[in-house]
């Protein structure tokens, strides 16, 4: 089945492009407008190609930059945890040697 589904794509496809072919036999101008149109088709890619590089770049860079009141705010927000851990920790102790 896939076969025969095969051929006919192809048989249409040697349709469309003999069809092609013959179009721009006849007419000179019609093959330097689809090399036209490929060029800038190819041009666009490109430029498109480059402007997802520089957003990938971009995006890296600024993953890798922590702005410093960032990290700031993690360690006066570390040290308060940890100073409330240390307190939970010796009123747990108290309240334990209290049931002692």
């Amino acid at each position: 089945m896939e076969g025969s589904s095969r051929s006919s794509k192809s048989s249409s496809g040697k349709n469309k492009c003999s069809d092609a072919l013959e179009t721009i036999g006849k007419d000179p101008s019609e093959l330097e407008k689809l090399q036209k149109e490929h060029e800038e088709k190819t041009r666009k890619i490109q430029e498109l190609k480059s402007q997802i590089e520089a957003v990938k770049l971009r995006l890296e860079k600024r993953k890798k930059e922590v702005p410093q009141e960032k990290m700031e705010s993690f360690n006066n927000l570390t040290e308060k945890y940890n100073s409330m851990r240390a307190q939970y920790y010796a009123l747990l102790a108290e309240k334990i040697e209290g049931l002692e």
